[in-house]
């Protein structure tokens, strides 16, 4: 999945497996996803990977970027519009929309802060800005869609 601009601000991410794929326990084994990417801003640029969100929490991100393109407000976000996770790694939040133009905060915590942005706890994470547009968001929702379908949420 990619958003954002290629000559300015931008961010990559894909889900790259489980944390535990050799569990016998389905349980476990389906359990969390681990995520990789990059990101790129004014200040720099990073990767990032780690087991950061639970499988069933996965889904959630192309259905909130479907409802960001269409302009609905998502009942997938808490009171201050973002969508979060049971790992606070990654966050997702409309800033601004238009019919054309739609802005998307994204937010780095923990083990996906960039380099000159590391905190020991959670609560104080690294925004980046993206400028998109709803075709742009559609497109990574089915990007992301297409990328964890190799790591089911399940059996």
């Amino acid at each position: 999945m990619y958003l954002g601009q290629q000559d300015g601000d931008w961010f990559s991410a894909r889900v790259t497996g489980y944390q535990f794929p050799d569990a016998e326990d389905p349980r476990r084994r389906f359990s969390w996803h681990v995520l990789a990417g990059d990101a790129n801003c004014a200040d720099g640029a990073w990767s990032f990977a780690w087991a950061a969100m639970a499988c069933h929490e996965s889904p959630l991100v192309s259905d909130w970027l479907r409802e960001a393109a269409s302009g609905r407000k998502s009942a997938l976000v808490d009171r201050e519009g973002w969508l979060r996770f049971t790992e606070p790694n990654l966050s997702f939040r409309v800033a601004e929309a238009t019919d054309d133009a739609i802005t998307i905060e994204v937010a780095f915590d923990l083990e996906f802060q960039p380099p000159w942005h590391r905190r020991r706890g959670a609560g104080d994470p690294f925004v980046v800005r993206l400028q998109s547009g709803p075709e742009q968001l559609l497109r990574a929702a089915n990007e992301w869609d297409h990328e964890r379908a190799p790591f089911p949420d399940g059996p």
